[in-house]
């Protein structure tokens, strides 16, 4: 099977370059699939995650993050995927998303969504602006063979509009031997310095957990535009040294398994691959219950617990909670929840997919 994927680009250290190239990683290792990447604009930067020597690339030399590019987008991209010729051509949700069912190459269009279907609402607040971003975007998602999204929660909102929405978890990339100790008096949270994770609140709610655990520290890895902001917060609020900034980490896994907790506390998300890393650690885990995945990975008081969004008071409580109880049964519940997010069972679902819509 030939499989064209289409992303702005690989250079970025997120979530969704990471996922990617994982699954074109193991489609073409495991399952003997020939993959390609076609990319937006690399600009000549190489990939921020290892790819297989088996994959093959190729670059449109577009900056197609511009809506007014969309018209070249479109032209390059049929050039692009005539020559090729793959069986199925993948949107991973950029601005392709718009032009991609317009190719004529013949291949089998699919798209897989990794925000959710509220992402402008939640954004711009609840106006005008943000209800036409969803309308086009459904519109959109509506040409599609076949859209994926991340969440069950997600799959019920747009499949009121795109009936062949279809719901698929990213997998996981690494499930480790041992559980983490959760003996060391840290919690960790990890993400872009940016307004969707919230960190502010985070820090705010440090403050609550300091006065009672003051022996407790709080480590935040990323990088990102609001470093200043944060970092100003942290000194006002005299967390120095307790609450620390720890810059991005490609050792994602160690620092987990090095702390005792993971806090997240995002005002939204597609699928926040944090928790389910922690969970696979077996590190408990409190979240802000946001839109979407958290209540799909996380049972309230067996494996963590959720919080309602903005609540700052409940989420020092629930670290606290977590701090001051035995983390060991949160920790083993969390792992065991892991073993369904396998990447050999979640490929499978979309070799399935693949094989069903051929």
């Amino acid at each position: 099977m030939r499989i064209a994927y289409i992303i702005h680009s690989l250079n970025n250290c997120g979530g969704i370059e990471r996922v990617l190239t994982v699954k074109a990683n193991y489609f073409a290792e495991q399952m003997g699939y020939e993959v390609w990447i076609i990319t937006g604009r690399m600009k000549g930067r190489a990939p921020a995650f290892p790819l297989s020597e088996k994959i093959k690339r190729k670059d449109l030399g577009i900056n197609d993050r511009l809506l007014i590019n969309l018209g070249r987008l479109r032209r390059s991209l049929d050039r692009a995927l005539e020559q090729i010729h793959p069986d199925i051509a993948v949107s991973v949700g950029g601005n392709d998303l718009f032009v991609l069912p317009k190719c004529r190459d013949g291949s089998i269009k699919v798209a897989e969504f990794h925000f959710s279907h509220d992402k402008f609402r939640l954004k711009y607040g609840k106006n005008l602006y943000a209800a036409m971003r969803t309308r086009g975007l459904e519109k959109a998602a509506a040409r599609f063979k076949a859209f994926i999204v991340l969440t069950k929660e997600d799959q019920a909102r747009w499949i009121q509009c795109v009936p062949r929405t279809q719901q698929i978890y990213n997998p996981l990339t690494f499930i480790p031997e041992d559980c983490a100790a959760l003996e060391n008096r840290s919690c960790m949270a990890a993400g872009r310095l940016e307004p969707q994770k919230n960190f502010s609140d985070l820090i705010s709610a440090w403050k609550k957990v300091d006065s009672r655990h003051p022996g407790w520290t709080l480590d935040i890895f990323g990088d990102g535009a609001e470093k200043e902001k944060l970092s100003s917060q942290i000194h006002q609020a005299g967390l120095d040294g307790k609450v620390r900034l720890r810059g991005h980490s490609d050792r994602i896994r160690e620092e987990l398994m090095g702390h005792s907790c993971l806090v997240m506390s995002s005002r939204f998300e597609g699928f926040p691959m944090i928790l389910l890393e922690a969970a696979s650690c077996g590190v408990p885990m409190v979240s802000y219950d946001c839109s979407s995945g958290p209540s799909e990975l996380i049972v309230d008081g067996k494996d963590g617990f959720l919080v309602r969004c903005g609540d700052t008071e409940a989420l020092s409580e629930a670290i606290c909670r977590v701090i001051e109880m035995p983390r060991r049964p949160l920790g083993l519940a969390a792992r065991a929840k892991a073993e369904d997010f396998r990447i050999e069972k979640i490929m499978q679902q979309w070799d399935d997919l693949f094989r069903n819509l051929l």
